[in-house]
């Protein structure tokens, strides 16, 4: 056989490989649930936190897939009252979990893309590690975000803000967005898997005009964070 034979012949060769190696690929099912409860609890809880749902604002519906999900509550903490305790306020964290429809490019994005529509500027981010009792840590990623609360008036008011926020599918926990969208990917092509994702995300406002302290803030909703992901979060699915 003399090579301009086997030109002919190798590209009818290839196509029959590439069309005969889709069977061999895993068949679609079910689309798996993420390893997320959706149930936010609300009302007084063992551990001093009162919440409060939330309902997820129409700009947020308006962006985002039809089928996207939505859990959302206010928390704070009750503290003892005391003549002899500091002037501050109790901490407020505001929670959200938002899970993905059918169609994950538009059901949910990273904090980074959303934040800056609600009015967040000069964002800056990092990795933390934060405790779950009873699992070890996991790894989050913490924003510092500031925001003008009084857009309309001459004189602007400042607030700062921090996010936690970390991604849950159904045998994945991640802190990036990339790496989360890498891991749908390979479940997709080598499982046959789809999955619907959630993002927990908790916000706090701290600083000096609401007399919080940022160091209270972080340590009360980092607080929240381990109470609220120890409980909803269904740990013996999770491949960590």
């Amino acid at each position: 056989m003399n090579i301009k034979t086997l030109k002919i012949l190798i590209i009818p060769f290839l196509l029959s490989v590439m069309l005969g190696g889709t069977y061999l690929m895993p068949r679609r099912g079910e689309v798996q649930d993420s390893s997320i409860s959706m149930d936010l609890p609300t009302g007084m809880n063992p551990y001093g936190w009162h919440g409060t749902r939330r309902q997820e604002s129409e700009q947020e519906r308006a962006i985002l897939a039809p089928d996207t999900e939505f859990s959302k509550a206010d928390y704070v903490q009750e503290l003892p009252i005391s003549l002899d305790a500091a002037e501050t306020v109790p901490v407020l964290c505001r929670v959200s979990i938002v899970k993905s429809g059918h169609d994950l490019n538009n059901s949910i994005h990273r904090p980074e893309r959303c934040l800056p529509a609600q009015g967040h500027f000069n964002l800056t981010g990092t990795t933390v590690d934060v405790p779950v009792e009873g699992h070890g840590t996991i790894r989050m990623t913490k924003l510092k975000s500031q925001q003008n609360i009084a857009p309309d008036h001459p004189q602007p008011v400042i607030l700062d803000n921090m996010h936690y926020y970390v991604f849950i599918g159904h045998r994945h926990m991640t802190e990036d967005h990339l790496i989360r969208t890498l891991m749908d990917m390979k479940d997709r092509v080598l499982h046959g898997m789809d999955q619907r994702w959630c993002y927990f995300q908790i916000s706090t406002t701290y600083g000096d005009k609401i007399r919080v302290p940022e160091e209270k803030a972080r340590e009360q909703t980092e607080r929240l964070i381990s109470q609220l992901l120890s409980q909803l979060v269904k740990w013996d699915e999770l491949n960590r």
